[in-house]
C-alpha cells in the first residue's frame, strides 16, 4: 500500500466541492495516435473568440513519458515530462515553459510513506517538500515551502494535515497551513449509495471564516447532479451526462444569493 502525496490526502471531498462547476465554454477532444501517442485539442470560447490549445502525450516503454507538449494559439509552449522505473517507487518530473518556468520534482512512494520534493531551476526562487503516511484509518503529513532570494532562504512556510477514513463511507480531514495561521477542515460522507455530502470550513487570519457545503446525487450510471453553496453568497449547480463513445457534457450554473446575475458554462469532452 502507498499513500497519496500530501497535497492530495483530502482529495475526495476537495474534488466533490471544486470540480464540475466551471462556468467556461470548452470542448476537449482526445485522440489516440500511433506509437503510444495521444493528441488533445482544447478549445475555449472567450468573448466572441475561440482560443485553441494543442497538446501531445507520448509514452516510451523505458519509463520516459512526454506528459504534455502543449502549444497555445499565441504560440506559447508548455512541456511536462516524467521518468519512472529508475528504482521502485521513484518518479521524476519536469514542468516548464518557454519563458520563466523549469520545475524539477520527485515523488518516492514506499509502504510506510510518500515523499515529494520540488525545486524551481529557472529562477532558483523556491523549493518545496512534503511527506505523508499513516496507520490504519489515520493518515497525516507535513509540508514546507521555501522562498529563496540571493542564494539564501527568504521565508519558510510549514503545513500539517491529518485525516480519518472509513472506507466507502466517511472522510474527515484537517489542514494547518501558512505556519499554522490558516486552517481548513473537510469532510465527505456517503449518506446513501447514490448520495454523497461534502463540506469545507476554512479560516485565515484577518478574514471571516468561510464555509462551503456540497452534495452529489448519482441519478443513474450516466447522470450526476451536484449542488453547492457557500457563505460568500454563491449557489452553484451542475449536471454531468455521459454518452457513448467516451463523450460527456457538463452544464453548470452559478447564481449569487441576490439573484441579480447568472453565470452559465458548458464543458464537453470527447475521448
Amino acid at each position: 500500500m502507498s499513500y497519496p502525496v500530501f497535497k492530495d490526502f483530502d482529495k475526495c471531498p476537495a474534488d466533490l466541492i471544486d470540480e464540475d462547476f466551471s462556468t467556461k465554454y470548452t470542448l476537449k477532444i482526445k485522440s489516440a495516435a500511433p506509437s503510444n501517442t495521444t493528441i488533445t485539442t482544447n478549445t475555449e470560447l472567450k468573448g466572441n473568440a475561440l482560443v485553441p490549445k494543442l497538446a501531445l502525450k507520448w509514452a516510451h516503454p523505458s519509463g520516459f513519458t512526454l506528459e504534455k507538449l502543449e502549444v497555445a494559439s499565441d504560440c506559447k509552449l508548455v512541456v511536462e515530462t516524467s521518468l519512472s522505473n529508475l528504482t521502485p517507487g521513484l518518479k521524476l518530473e519536469f514542468k516548464g515553459n518557454d519563458s520563466n518556468k523549469a520545475d524539477l520534482s520527485f515523488t518516492y512512494s514506499a509502504p510506510a510513506a510518500t515523499v515529494t520534493g520540488e525545486v524551481d531551476f529557472a529562477n532558483f526562487s523556491s523549493a518545496n517538500a512534503s511527506i505523508s503516511g499513516g496507520h490504519g484509518a489515520f493518515t497525516g503529513g507535513a509540508s514546507v515551502n521555501l522562498k529563496i532570494a540571493k542564494a539564501s532562504i527568504d521565508s519558510a512556510k510549514f503545513g500539517l494535515g491529518f485525516g480519518y477514513t472509513v472506507p466507502k463511507s466517511l472522510f474527515v480531514g484537517l489542514r494547518l497551513n501558512e505556519n499554522f495561521g490558516n486552517y481548513s477542515a473537510l469532510f465527505s460522507y456517503a449518506a446513501h449509495k447514490n448520495i454523497t455530502l461534502a463540506g469545507n470550513l476554512s479560516y485565515a487570519a484577518g478574514k471571516d471564516p468561510a464555509v462551503t457545503l456540497a452534495s452529489l446525487y448519482k441519478c443513474n450510471p450516466n447522470t450526476t447532479l451536484k449542488v453547492k453553496a457557500d457563505t460568500k453568497g454563491l449557489l452553484s449547480a451542475s449536471v454531468k451526462q455521459a454518452f457513448e463513445k467516451k463523450f460527456s457534457v457538463i452544464v453548470a450554473a452559478e447564481v449569487p444569493t441576490a439573484l441579480n446575475t447568472v453565470k452559465l458554462g458548458v464543458n464537453a469532452t470527447l475521448g
